[in-house]
């Protein structure tokens, strides 16, 4: 079956303008399966940081009784990376090359593909 999520997730990176790689990950911070076209990035190491990050938000959002968090988004000087959570166990995250592309686009398209991966692992 992690065939299936390749394929999606390889067409997501495909559908998204400026998207270097994409990943389906446990909120324990473990891959299930990656894409990378034009990215040299540990995808172990980005799955298990973003988790990190991820888990700070959450706690931090609960703390300040923010609700639940749904998405993420992390700017850096090099990529952008966009986070969406899928259910409470698994997210999704999209790596973009900084200032390429069309971010609202890639929102929605990872929320279609966070919908999808939803419906299959619950």
């Amino acid at each position: 079956m992690t065939q299936g999520y390749e394929q999606r997730i390889k067409e997501l990176v495909d559908n998204i303008p400026g998207a270097l790689g994409a990943s389906l990950t446990g909120t324990d911070g473990i891959g299930i399966t990656f894409y990378q076209s034009g990215l040299d990035l540990d995808p172990t190491l980005a799955d298990a940081e973003f988790a990190t990050m991820l888990s700070a938000s959450r706690r931090a959002a609960e703390s300040l009784s923010l609700g639940s968090i749904s998405e993420q988004t992390i700017a850096t000087e090099k990529l952008t990376v966009l986070i969406k959570l899928v259910g409470t166990d698994f997210y999704l995250s999209v790596i973009m090359q900084q200032g390429a592309g069309n971010l609202g686009m890639a929102r929605l398209l990872l929320r279609r593909a966070s919908e999808e991966f939803k419906n299959i692992l619950y």
